[in-house]
């Protein structure tokens, strides 16, 4: 053979991936520039590989001896994992349907959950409805009437005798919590209301403030438990700033991203959560993984970015990674005491997910959120989830072009991934890779479409309409720009009276544009958007109008009262600043209301710190 034909032959490379039950047989190209005399380079990535080639002997090494030389995507792709990290590797298993279905998956936080009407979810492309019993027990039913099908969410919350139960909108039938029927009213005299006539009741229970349910064997529903978090269940520990966001991009892009620290300082810059700057190699390593389809439990280093503002010395914390596949925790500690971060990670459809995000800790434990506080970090929230979903949804689109096959399986021939804090994402890749098929979706993988600005950052749709939170919080806006409009309206009107009045206001008037502004004032200083913590309006501003008031009130009566003659003069013009006084100050305020009033339905403010 010449020295060229054996360039040539090295170009196909058999690559043997151990196992300790068979041995699968691998042909890998590599373009000629990768390929060096003894060198093998292989983008599988597995922590087990051995490499074979014909080669002389003093060439022959093992792939992790190589694996840092390469640089090209043919060439050394992925940082791989050691051999004593997947000792448990699940990654040779078969799986099926069922291993995903015989799981609990949160639907919402119990908190979401209206005792008035039906709520629609939707896990694994399953529409169920969720609904209250008198006694506040949540129940959950396919989202499908047997009579025609109509969807129960679309129904009503009724009572039948002393049970609680579901209307549906289409004919009246009416179900309890376990999914009989107990009401038909069309039924013909002398039939019985039998089996087939019940709607279909899908296990549920509320845990630690969440909605979970189980898609699978009924029976086994009772052997599996929810995801949990035992410290939550601590004494000395709280949860809270409960947020939710649906998402325009798949489970599998979402696990993705939550799973991997490093992205945290660059993609979150400008938040309480990012700093470029701080950007920098992150130690990771994989300690176990599950023996659900997909999961492990790992470590990393992350930097403390918080440190600065909460005065903290420590810089780094150590961090406990927890992945399940629809729980993934952090845990660490700071000087204060330990916390958690919580992602619970919802498959919705193809190409959408939800994510459930809770924070626990064991210190400032009587530095409770109020109403305010919890919007603003809702706001805060809603951010973080901006920056990330234009990059997100693209790199969806980028891969399912490379292979549409759902999961993304040709991140091995298209992502780079060298260093150690890519190890977490490529574990789930595998992992992936290895039970993805068994994912149990109802649809064909379809590729995804760009999407408006205004609907990829639909923040309204993904979160605000779920959210009692910050749907009354935009109600009490929308109220007070109502408010404001008034006040705009009848200080131009009360000023132009006045300017065209050939004497001062009387008394009444001054009494009426001097009860206006502080009623006004009142209105915004007694609700919870208003002030330091939200930020929209100072309290400073909402207090400006009845104060101008009071003050220009004040100055008239002093005048009238030192300098009679001159009050004539001097009263069209205090009558006239007064309700002006109250016009524009109302008018500021709704500019800073209608900023307020974006950032719970779309506002592009997350590319503009982003790009601070």
């Amino acid at each position: 053979m010449t020295s060229s034909s054996m360039r040539g032959a090295l170009r196909l490379v058999l690559v043997q991936l151990l196992s300790s039950q068979t041995s699968t047989m691998h042909l890998v190209a590599f373009p000629s520039t990768v390929i060096q005399p003894g060198f093998i380079a292989c983008a599988q990535g597995r922590p087990d590989l051995r490499a074979h080639f014909i080669s002389k002997s003093r060439f022959s090494h093992t792939m992790s001896e190589y694996r840092h030389q390469a640089h090209s995507r043919a060439g050394e792709l992925f940082m791989t994992t050691t051999a004593s990290e997947t000792s448990s590797s699940t990654l040779n298993k078969t799986f099926e349907a069922h291993d995903f279905l015989n799981l609990w998956y949160p639907a919402c936080f119990a908190a979401q959950l209206s005792s008035t009407s039906p709520t629609l979810v939707q896990i694994f492309e399953r529409d169920l409805v969720l609904f209250k019993d008198a006694d506040g027990t949540v129940r959950c039913l396919k989202d499908e009437c047997p009579h025609r099908l109509a969807p129960l969410s679309t129904g009503r919350i009724t009572t039948h005798g002393k049970s609680t139960v579901l209307e549906c909108s289409y004919h009246g039938w009416q179900f309890d919590g376990s999914g009989t029927c107990v009401l038909l009213p069309q039924r013909d005299e002398g039939k019985k209301i039998i089996s087939q006539y019940d709607a279909h009741a899908v296990p549920v229970q509320t845990h630690q403030g969440i909605v979970f349910v189980f898609l699978g064997d009924v029976k086994k529903a009772q052997e599996i438990a929810p995801p949990s978090v035992p410290e939550l269940e601590q004494e000395g520990w709280i949860y809270e700033q409960d947020y939710m966001r649906d998402l325009p991009y798949d489970y599998t892009t979402l696990v993705e991203n939550i799973i991997d620290p490093s992205h945290v300082p660059v993609s979150h810059h400008g938040t309480v959560q990012g700093n470029r700057e701080l950007a920098q190699p992150l130690s990771t390593k994989i300690r176990s993984l599950a023996t659900t389809p997909v999961g492990f439990e790992g470590v990393t280093e992350v930097p403390l970015h918080a440190s600065t503002r909460l005065g903290f010395s420590q810089q780094k914390a150590v961090q406990r990674v927890l992945f399940a596949p629809s729980l993934l925790q952090y845990h660490f500690s700071v000087p204060a005491g330990d916390a958690c971060a919580l992602f619970y990670p919802v498959p919705t459809s193809r190409g959408h997910s939800r994510v459930l995000v809770r924070r626990g800790r064991n210190f400032a434990t009587e530095r409770k959120m109020g109403t305010a506080q919890l919007i603003a970090k809702h706001l805060e929230n809603n951010v973080v989830f901006d920056q990330d979903m234009a990059f997100l949804r693209g790199q969806e689109a980028r891969l399912q072009q490379a292979g549409n096959d759902g999961w993304g399986g040709a991140w091995r021939e298209r992502y780079v991934m060298p260093a150690k804090s890519d190890r977490f994402v490529i574990t789930f890749r595998k992992q992936l890779d290895a039970a993805a098929a068994a994912l149990p979706w109802l649809s064909k993988p379809t590729l995804a479409q760009p999407l408006p600005r205004r609907v990829l950052l639909d923040r309204y749709g993904q979160h605000t309409r779920h959210c009692p939170t910050c749907s009354g919080a935009l109600s009490t806006v929308e109220k007070l720009l109502k408010y404001s409009s008034y006040a705009q309206g009848l200080g131009a009107m009360a000023t132009f009276a006045c300017l065209a009045g050939s004497t001062p206001p009387a008394l009444p008037f001054f009494i009426a544009c001097t009860l206006g502004p502080l009623a006004f004032s009142a209105s915004l200083l007694t609700t919870d958007v208003v002030g330091p913590v939200v930020g929209a309006v100072p309290t400073s501003v909402a207090a400006a109008p009845a104060i101008a008031a009071v003050l220009l009130t004040a100055v008239s009566a002093i005048v009238a009262a030192v300098a009679p003659a001159a009050s004539r003069v001097l009263g069209c013009v205090l009558g006239s600043l007064l309700p002006l006084t109250t016009a524009i100050c109302a008018s500021k305020i709704a500019r800073m209301l209608s900023t307020l009033r974006d950032r719970f339905i779309y506002t592009e403010e997350a590319k503009a710190i982003q790009d601070s």
